[in-house]
């Protein structure tokens, strides 16, 4: 019997996940995905779980139970280093939260290694972002801006004095967190005895464009400003910012704004560990420089998707987004072309179809752009946009659940008392 081939996945996010599922359903392949945390967590919903307004318990799903689910392995650990001779991926030592010895360092041996590790937000070398900053780049980051965020909400509450939030950067990130902090802060702001509400938090946007949101649509673009102003988010464009403090943020003009909480989303570079994984050709974003099969320029038995890839289609001026989209798309293109490549074959290159860009504003509502065929996109706004947003991440949960328990769980999901606006605050 022919030995199968050995596929290990380098991260868990949208890309690597949907790409180890895939792969796992063929009987010619023994696929290994490996992550440093236990959970999968649908990335573009990271500020909900930062404002607190997240309303799908399927929105956090454990890679071990997925592992047993379709057949594949997962190793959960640290990413050290590629060993592109031997072929072999090294995990780090593990260690628990106190320290305590878990396991020594392990080396996984493949035949393809795909690299989907992602990216982090660039600080651009800004200073006091690092001691001052909170970047919503993992669960953890989340986690932590929400409990200063309810402290603050109490604090203001009992001293009648308003919170400062500032965020920097306008991109969907900033932009939706802003929304979504403006609908939690409902959950604190009512008076008691009284339908009134008091307003508890104000709530700043910096950008360093000219303008909001910098190389999206007008269309899309005037719509968002519209309703940040409806909610009374202050934004600030040719706002770089110079330095963060504890209190404060102040631009290059010399202005400053306070600032009890300062969110910095000014946008995504690779992730420095790509740079030590191998000799890799990096862009200037220190992201992996792949070809049109998403093949590293230096080794065609490694390949890069999602945020950690860097590929820019013929005729385009700059590199693909670094979005779940752009990543789902790439798994589903390797999904058949690895076996292809895998067996000296040549496969179709990857093309790329943007299907448009959404984003959820909290009680402002939804608003995108939605491509058809390729054909020009149309802003849509209201119930459809908010379908067609919440309809990305069930895509997601279908494909990663299956068409039987994806259609049964999101059902459920849909039923259970955790949908709708509740504040899950403490979840």
């Amino acid at each position: 019997m022919k030995a199968r081939q050995r596929v290990t996945i380098l991260g868990g996010g949208a890309g690597g996940l949907e790409l180890a599922i895939g792969l796992s359903r063929r009987s010619d392949m023994d696929v290994t995905l490996v992550d440093r945390v236990s959970t999968h967590l649908w990335k573009p919903r990271l500020h909900e779980f930062a404002a607190g307004t997240v309303n799908s318990s399927l929105a956090e799903m454990s890679f071990y139970t997925l592992a047993g689910m379709h057949g594949f392995r997962f190793e959960q650990g640290d990413v050290e280093t590629i060993d592109r001779t031997a072929k072999t991926v090294r995990l780090a030592e593990m260690r628990s939260a106190t320290d305590q010895f878990i396991t020594a360092s392990r080396s996984l041996a493949y035949d393809c290694c795909v690299v989907a590790l992602g990216g982090l937000t660039a600080t651009f070398n800004t200073e006091g972002v690092a001691e001052h900053a909170i970047r919503l780049d993992e669960k953890s980051d989340a986690e932590e801006f929400r409990d200063l965020f309810i402290a603050l909400m109490i604090h203001a509450r009992v001293s009648r004095e308003p919170a400062h939030v500032v965020i920097v950067g306008s991109g969907a990130t900033g932009t939706e967190l802003a929304a979504h902090l403006r609908l939690s802060e409902q959950a604190f702001a009512h008076e008691r005895g009284s339908d009134e509400m008091r307003p508890l938090l104000k709530l700043t946007i910096l950008e360093a464009a000219p303008q909001l949101m910098p190389g999206a649509d007008e269309g899309l673009r005037k719509s968002v400003s519209d309703r940040l102003d409806q909610l009374g988010i202050v934004v600030r464009t040719n706002a770089a910012v110079d330095l963060v403090s504890e209190t404060e943020i102040r631009i290059k003009t010399g202005e400053a704004f306070p600032a009890d909480v300062t969110v910095w989303a000014a946008g995504l570079t690779g992730h420095p560990l790509l740079k030590q994984l191998a000799d890799f050709e990096m862009d200037k974003k220190g992201r992996i420089v792949v070809d049109d099969r998403l093949r590293s320029s230096i080794d065609p038995a490694i390949t890069v998707i999602g945020d950690a890839a860097s590929f820019t289609p013929e005729g385009a001026e700059a590199p693909l987004p670094p979005t779940a989209q752009c990543a789902s798309q790439q798994a589903d293109y390797l999904v058949s072309a690895l076996p292809e490549l895998l067996a000296g074959g040549t496969p179709k290159p990857f093309v790329y179809n943007d299907r448009g860009r959404l984003l959820s504003l909290g009680g402002a509502g939804s608003v995108g752009l939605v491509g058809f065929l390729r054909k020009n996109d149309f802003l849509v706004e209201g119930r459809f946009a908010t379908a067609a947003y919440h309809g990305l991440q069930r895509r997601h949960q279908w494909s990663v659940l299956g068409p039987l328990r994806g259609s049964v769980a999101i059902l459920a999901d849909m039923m259970s008392p955790t949908s709708g606006p509740a504040m899950k605050l403490h979840g």
